[in-house]
């Protein structure tokens, strides 16, 4: 078994670092948190979300994310120990327009480009289209990764069940141009004697003048000329999926999977994980994040609940708070307090355990992340954050 990569490896050598996770964990912070030290360590990094969330932008003290890199200021990275080659950039996608550009990129001409962008059928089924959400993701990931403007992308993606299907989403828009009806409608024939609808048999004639009816709109018409105009494509975005799915596999490209401390976020998690195994994406490396953790080298969950150590700990409020401060009840209020957090440290613990398990023997860098007083909405936390995850010394639970 060869270890992963530790986490500053990563940004230091990949093109692509792709977070997953489900909601509510915290993956947009560490996304974000990764993005900042990759630029701390000196390159170029763009933090690029397909949540439509606008928790990242809150995160980096940006008003508001669109689909072109916003560059934080100079004087801000300055302040966060950024080098001067070192740039930190963030984009929300747009997804129907990602893969709008795909359809100018691959049209004839300008006139089949306006024909299809046009086509109320395209309108209507591109989002659609052989899973072209996902798809276009990954197709805004590769032309950021080719255009080389920056160093390293984060992804970060979406909080739902379906956060991994960009990883299906180039096999299944290749085997969508491959299918027999497909090429059945996409046939040179088609487009070169624009006999048109002579393709269908009449029953289904009937069936389609029908739905023109019911709907009325001029349905064949417009399949008709979307068809038309998308057989010149096809082959241009079946070279592009081979493509990005290179990239998504390939050895650019790395996976960090996030997950929280409950029971049911581990269980998503170790789901999550399967996936991506199976997918044979290149996983790296699991944070958990909002884990109670004891402080560094500090009490153990048995320490400080004796008879003993409860004599001095009321002692020691006596002094501090005077004579009519009641130091025994404070004491013993403190001791159930602490029996109360070693109990929530040693639940976390156990909930993590299979997965902390499942790391070690697959070789992925493990990383715990205690739970913070307050929620990171600031580029200082950011950068706290970024320090657990990126610790020399590897955050142990008990």
């Amino acid at each position: 078994m060869t270890p992963a990569p530790a986490p500053h490896v990563l940004l230091d050598s990949r093109r692509v670092l792709v977070c997953v996770g489900t909601g509510g964990v915290g993956k947009t912070t560490i996304s974000a948190a990764l993005g900042l030290s990759a630029a701390r360590r000196g390159r170029r990094v763009l933090v690029l979300t397909i949540d439509p969330a606008k928790r990242l932008a809150d995160a980096l003290g940006i008003r508001e994310l669109g689909n072109e890199p916003q560059t934080l200021p100079r004087d801000v990275l300055d302040r966060l120990g950024v080098p001067p080659e070192g740039e930190l950039s963030a984009m929300m996608l747009d997804m129907k327009r990602t893969f709008d550009d795909l359809v100018e990129r691959f049209a004839e001409s300008p006139e089949a480009r306006d024909r299809i962008l046009g086509n109320p059928i395209y309108q209507h089924v591109s989002d659609a289209l052989a899973g072209s959400a996902e798809y276009s993701a990954m197709e805004k990931v590769y032309e950021l990764a080719e255009q080389k403007d920056f160093d390293l992308i984060v992804l970060d993606t979406p909080p739902s069940q379906h956060a991994l299907d960009f990883l299906e989403a180039p096999e299944r828009l290749l085997g969508f141009l491959d299918s027999r009806v497909v090429q059945l409608l996409l046939h040179p024939a088609f487009a070169a004697g624009r006999m048109g609808f002579r393709l269908f048999q009449r029953g289904a004639q009937r069936v389609l003048r029908t739905l023109e009816k019911v709907s009325g709109v001029g349905f064949l018409q417009d399949i008709s000329e979307f068809l038309l105009a998308f057989e010149g494509m096809s082959e241009g975005f079946r070279d592009r999926a081979h493509r990005v799915q290179a990239l998504l596999f390939g050895p650019e490209t790395a996976f960090l999977l996030a997950a929280g401390p409950a029971r049911e976020s581990v269980r998503h998690a170790e789901s999550f994980l399967e996936r991506l195994e199976s997918g044979r994406a290149g996983v790296a490396g699991i944070v958990v994040n909002r884990m109670h953790l004891w402080p560094d080298a500090g009490l153990e969950p048995g320490d400080g609940a004796d008879a003993a150590a409860l004599e001095k700990l009321a002692e020691a409020f006596a002094l501090s708070e005077g004579a009519g401060f009641d130091a025994r009840a404070a004491a013993e209020a403190t001791r159930a307090a602490l029996r109360g957090y070693a109990a929530l440290v040693e639940r976390d613990a156990e909930n993590v355990a299979p997965l902390r398990e499942r790391a070690r023997a697959s070789g992925y860098f493990w990383r715990c992340v205690p739970l913070l007083d307050r929620d990171v909405h600031d580029l200082d936390g950011l950068a706290h954050v970024a320090s657990l995850v990126l610790g020399e010394a590897e955050r142990e639970t008990p």
